[in-house]
């Protein structure tokens, strides 16, 4: 599933609408590489021919190793960018390798003034680049509040820097061969001494403090983040080495000799050392992929936990599975969740895995596991793939058999219904207006007979309405349908509702056309149900009912403000309306707090 995001999301880049800015990243990119490769070879050629190093060290085999740090550093920015979500990386790693060549640069440019100075003062800027590349291993980005302090400190000693470098920096043209500082408005060899001084020991500092944050995490840590970040303590190490040497030689004079070499060593690792923890970390992903195959049929939680703790090298690693009947997380065991929770235990984090259906699983790891987003995506994806499909299945069967259970029920309890008062009917009330209306009829005609005319009138009128009451009552028991929803439509029919119960009832009906016959046809025996309920049953004062329509959906509302306590149970008033709406592809929701009243929403689809 992430593979397949990841080539929707290349699809996309190539549509019309994505394909210049996508074509302009890639020029952008392409130039920044040309740059840098091409700014280290030429400063270590024009060097050479000139056989003008300046203070740095000269010579074939250093010029090889300085280039060869600046490729190091380009061919894992490409890398990165093809690897890491983020596209900062790979743009401090080039920007790093552009910069590096500053220092080769300097002795190049000191005849013009107004150049070298901005030249040396961006000599560092790489160190910086550096820095800021280790703190937001291995996603990109600055997380902790600590990474962006020490940015903002470094950030601003960079700035004090270069600018005591523009305004105070003026060596004599006879000791560097170089032309005056065109900036140097307040020019001090002491300030520009003690500044430079100033600028290594706040590197230093920094770069200790950093390490040592590293080297602690990566001890304290368990074997996810030691294998995650397996290189990069060794290179801040050798790195921070590097910078205590350059402090000494330049403020002691101090030559390391071959020591010297330690220095770029340890720089050149840094970019492998990233690019290295991402590849594990994607290697990790691919394998992620093959947990699918251990639940294709059926989910064995005990195994799937166990494969996932393989997979991610966290042994530690635990998942709480989602109980829905319930309504809590258990163990791969079937025991409930701890009293403190998932992720209480220190250096453990959790990631929710969740569906349209609800909760799945929580999954307790190695907190060093959140550093890597799309590790964490292919986790999420192939327990989806696993264990909601069982879930989906599992509850597609149980939702058939109640709906095949519900349906029968409605069916039943219809047929007998229908049957028991279509009997009373007809062998009650239909028999006894039948027997009056012969009645009536003898009594017309002896009226006539008498010659009176008025009375055999009226005889005749009651007759004829008795006819009128008993066709009626014989379509009443044909069809079972409220009449008054074939003579009006359903806000009269739920107004004479509200009319007939013992409670006040507020009936509020929003609908600007009829609703298909069935649908009101439920509508309305359901709020009979519930209005007779609040009577009956919720000691309720008052009641509400409220029927409105959104595109292809009307929704049912009664309220009342009785004492609660309200559930479906078996045989209940509840539960028919729940089969009753159900019937119609609906759903019926019941909301009842002790005290607090009962809230019973219908929603039923409506189909032209």
């Amino acid at each position: 599933m992430v593979a397949a995001r990841e080539d929707l999301g290349a699809v996309e880049t190539l549509r019309p609408g994505s394909a210049r800015p996508h074509a302009l990243r890639l020029a952008l990119r392409a130039l920044a590489v040309t740059v840098a490769v091409a700014s280290n070879v030429l400063a270590q050629v024009v060097s050479a021919m000139t056989n003008d190093y300046g203070p740095r060290p000269s010579g074939a085999g250093w010029a090889i190793v300085f280039v060869t740090v600046a490729l190091d550093y380009v061919v894992c920015a490409v890398v990165a960018w093809r690897l890491v979500r983020s596209w900062v990386p790979g743009w401090l790693m080039v920007l790093a390798a552009v910069f590096w060549s500053a220092g080769a640069w300097y002795p190049l440019v000191r005849q013009w003034g107004w150049v070298w100075p901005w030249v040396a003062g961006v000599t560092d800027l790489w160190a910086v680049l550096v820095g800021i590349l280790v703190l937001c291993y291995p996603t990109g980005r600055l997380r902790a509040r600590f990474d962006r302090v020490v940015v903002l400190v470094v950030t601003i000693a960079f700035a004090i820097r270069l600018g005591g470098i523009l305004l105070f920096s003026s060596p004599e043209p006879s000791e560097c061969g170089c032309a005056p500082n065109a900036y140097a408005v307040l020019p001090s060899d002491a300030a520009d001494y003690w500044l430079g001084l100033g600028w290594r020991f706040v590197g230093l500092a920094l770069m200790l403090t950093v390490a040592a944050r590293l080297i602690a995490r990566w001890f304290t840590s368990s074997l996810p983040a030691r294998r995650v970040a397996f290189v990069m303590p060794l290179a801040i190490l050798l790195w921070c080495y590097g910078t205590v040497q350059d402090s000494l030689s330049f403020a002691l004079g101090w030559n390391g000799g071959w020591l010297q070499f330690i220095p770029p060593v340890a720089i050149a690792l840094i970019p492998p050392a990233f690019v290295g923890g991402v590849l594990y970390a994607r290697g990790l992903r691919s394998r992620v992929a093959d947990l699918v195959i251990v639940a294709r049929d059926k989910v064995d939680r005990a195994l799937w936990e166990s494969s996932l703790a393989r997979t991610l090298h966290d042994s530690s690693l635990r998942v709480f599975w989602w109980d829905e009947p319930l309504q809590r997380y258990q163990t791969s065991d079937g025991r409930p969740t701890p009293e403190a929770g998932p992720a209480a235990r220190p250096g453990r984090s959790t990631l929710a895995i969740d569906s349209d259906q609800g909760p799945i699983a929580l999954i307790e790891h190695d907190v060093a596991l959140t550093q890597d987003d799309r590790l964490l995506d292919a986790v999420s994806s192939a327990l989806l793939l696993s264990v909601d499909n069982d879930r989906l299945r599992a509850r597609l069967e149980r939702t058939i058999q109640e709906l095949r259970e519900s349906r029968l029920r409605i069916v039943e309890e219809g047929y007998l219904a229908r049957r028991q008062l279509e009997r009373d009917l007809h062998d009650g009330s239909q028999q006894q207006l039948v027997s009056l209306a012969i009645s009536l009829r003898i009594a017309t005609s002896k009226a006539e007979a008498h010659g009176d005319e008025e009375l055999a009138g009226d005889l005749q009128r009651s007759s004829e309405q008795l006819a009128d009451a008993l066709r009626e009552l014989r379509e009443l028991a044909r069809g079972i349908h409220p009449t008054v929803l074939s003579d009006g439509d359903l806000r009269s029919a739920l107004e004479e509702l509200g009319m007939r119960s013992h409670l006040p009832v507020e009936v509020r009906v929003d609908l600007d056309e009829r609703l298909p016959e069935v649908v009101e046809e439920t509508i309305y025996y359901c709020v009979s149900e519930c209005l007779a309920n609040a009577a009956k049953h919720s000691r309720a004062r008052n009641c509400s009912v409220a029927v409105s329509r959104a595109d292809a959906t009307v929704t049912v509302v009664v309220k009342d403000d009785g004492q609660g306590g309200a559930r479906i149970e078996p045989g209940g008033g509840l539960e028919g309306i729940r089969d009753r709406v159900e019937a119609v592809s609906g759903r019926a929701d019941v909301r009842s707090v002790e005290g607090l009243g009962t809230i019973i929403e219908l929603t039923i689809p409506v189909h032209a």
